[in-house]
């Protein structure tokens, strides 16, 4: 989305994307938005046709008769079925707008889920939401704009020029369609102007909306760094143009509106006057007189609203457009079209054995993070990864659970490429508890039940025991219904991390993954914690990221990463008496206190 002509979904394929099933219901509320419309404008153009016969037989002066009271019943009804025609056409089409909102969201958002951690590293965050906004109001409008306001006014347009025609001539219909075609290229010239213009409009707008969320939800953030009078300056020179951006759309909307109504009453005072012509001239009457000025009204007021479409469609399609590009990408991480599928759960298949076989990988192609590691993780067994800040420690769990893919080498489970396997097959045998634990805005129940959904309260319960937090959650007034707050803002970090080891001990992986999960604790805390991690890993394959080598001194292989190569390996003992790197790692820490 960010080059000059990015790909773009087609509207078309969009369309067949959105295509629900079953597919009867949908096109038989259709069907009868249809039948309403076409209803609704052939009422509009009889309507004006029975008062010019009304007021026909009352301009010759002749007294109330039966052939009167006939035609004010006909005009009654007509006016009775063309105020209820359009509530019923609203009623009908407002379920389709509603389903088809909801459907472009959802599409959305499903795509949004497969695209890579490179793509999200790389966005807005605020920006999407907008974007998904947007495509679901354009997707609605664009359903409005045609049951609403094409056919009426198409098939109104056309049943209003054939009664000109065999009621009049064709110099009434040259001179409506002559101003019609002024009004329609002015209206054109209009719109592109107008569509440049919000384009513009949207990418100050999709600025504006990450700025305020971007700031909201650092506000921690800024408080501590005393910066909430600079994010408020920041915000308004972000709002700044969006309000230039807002205030030239507006001038262009009224602009050409003044432009299009003066086209409007020029030719308004013509054919009136052509009308006026041949009353003199005893050409038409009064009553032919009364029906021109209403079908002059009426057809304006078509072409007015046929306007107010093509514009809407172009808004729409200039609003639709970033929702296009966003489902035109490709996702970089994709399941194979014919995947391996593994057991799932450690009870029900053990731990998964896990091979690296010179496996290369860098954010930036050009300056690789990781260089030729090759290493095996037997099934149940514990390897340890260490090293220094920037190490590659944390990147090579990102591989492990394919938030990247490697450039060279492959990783397998159960000798599987882990390419191989179904990404939700790949990711059910994982449990991840991250350096930085992000909570859902949601109870700590729920937060907990989110590592396998469907769990119960007593499951939610003894994980979150085992996780050395129950006792904290039962102390509180609303105890597991306590809701956590923005990024669980109300909890401490280490109060975070219990949440996400609850977690991870509920959803009983085959593949545990601790990336410093205990690096927020206390130590006190940590020795419990370390404690039911070491039963938790017991006969369990994992996977652990640490800075603290006291918290893997126990483990089966100990890996050393240095500049993104292996460059040491063996067990605590081996790695102690090699005196290399991991034993000056381990001395520096004794000698701070910090082991």
């Amino acid at each position: 989305m960010s080059s000059l002509n990015p790909p773009r979904l087609s509207l078309k394929a969009f369309w067949v994307l959105l295509r629900p099933h079953p597919l009867r219901p949908i096109v038989v509320r259709i069907l009868l938005a249809c039948g309403l419309l076409l209803l609704e404008s052939s009422v509009s153009v009889a309507t004006p046709w029975v008062f010019s016969h009304m007021v026909q037989q009352l301009s010759g002066g002749a007294l109330v008769t039966k052939a009167i009271v006939a035609l004010l019943v006909q005009y009654a009804f007509l006016r009775f079925i063309e105020s209820v025609a359009g509530p019923l056409r609203d009623i009908i089409v407002v379920p389709l707008r509603a389903f088809l909102k909801r459907r472009v969201v959802l599409l959305g958002l499903e795509h949004i889920y497969r695209l890579s951690a490179r793509f999200h590293a790389d966005r807005q965050t605020g920006a999407l939401t907008r974007i998904l906004d947007r495509g679901a109001d354009a997707a609605g409008s664009l359903l409005d704009l045609s049951l609403s306001n094409v056919l009426p006014n198409v098939i109104g347009l056309l049943l209003t020029f054939g009664v000109i025609i065999h009621v009049f001539n064709w110099q009434y219909v040259f001179l409506l369609l002559g101003t019609v075609i002024l009004y329609a290229i002015i209206s054109y010239i209009f719109t592109k102007l107008r569509m440049a213009a919000r384009r513009q409009r949207n990418q100050a707008n999709n600025a504006a909306h990450h700025h305020l969320v971007d700031g909201i939800t650092n506000l921690e953030t800024v408080r501590a760094f005393g910066n909430e009078r600079y994010e408020v300056t920041q915000h308004d020179t972000v709002r700044a143009r969006l309000q230039k951006a807002d205030i030239r759309l507006q001038y262009l909307v009224s602009s050409s509106q003044i432009v299009r109504n003066i086209i409007i009453a020029f030719a308004t005072i013509l054919l009136l006057g052509l009308a006026i012509i041949d009353i003199v001239h005893h050409r038409i009457g009064v009553a032919q007189f009364v029906l021109i000025g209403t079908y002059i009204r009426n057809v304006y007021a078509a072409v007015g609203a046929l306007n107010y479409v093509g514009a809407g469609w172009r808004n729409a399609r200039v609003d639709m457009e970033n929702y296009l590009e966003l489902l035109a990408l490709t996702p970089e991480i994709a399941s194979p079209p014919q995947p391996h599928f593994l057991s799932v759960g450690h009870k029900e298949a053990g731990g998964v054995a896990v091979e690296f076989s010179h496996v290369s990988f860098g954010y930036d192609p050009s300056r690789l993070i990781l260089k030729d590691i090759t290493c095996c993780i037997p099934a149940g067994k514990t390897l340890a990864v260490v090293g220094q800040t920037g190490s590659g420690k944390s990147t090579l769990a990102r591989l492990i659970s394919r938030l990247y893919d490697p450039i060279q080498g492959e990783i397998s489970f159960d000798g599987y490429d882990i390419r191989s396997l179904s990404l939700d097959n790949l990711r059910q045998q994982l449990g991840i508890v991250p350096q930085e634990c992000i909570l859902f805005n949601a109870s700590i129940g729920d937060n907990i039940a989110y590592g396998r959904v469907g769990a119960s309260f007593e499951e939610v319960r003894e994980a979150a025991h085992r996780a050395q937090i129950g006792d904290f959650i039962e102390s509180l007034p609303n105890g597991y219904d306590t809701l956590v707050g923005e990024r669980g803002l109300k909890l401490s970090g280490g109060e975070k991390q219990r949440v996400a080891i609850a977690r991870v001990i509920l959803r009983d992986p085959r593949l545990l993954i601790l990336d410093e999960a205990t690096s927020a604790l206390d130590t006190q805390t940590e020795a419990r914690i370390q404690r039911e991690l070491s039963s938790l890993s017991h006969g369990r394959t994992t996977f652990i990221i640490a800075h603290r080598l006291s918290t893997v001194q126990d483990a089966d292989h100990i890996m050393v990463l240095g500049d993104g190569c292996i460059v040491e390996e063996g067990t605590h003992a081996t790695l102690l008496a090699l005196e290399g790197k991991y034993a000056s790692m381990w001395s520096a820490q004794a000698g701070r206190g910090s082991l």
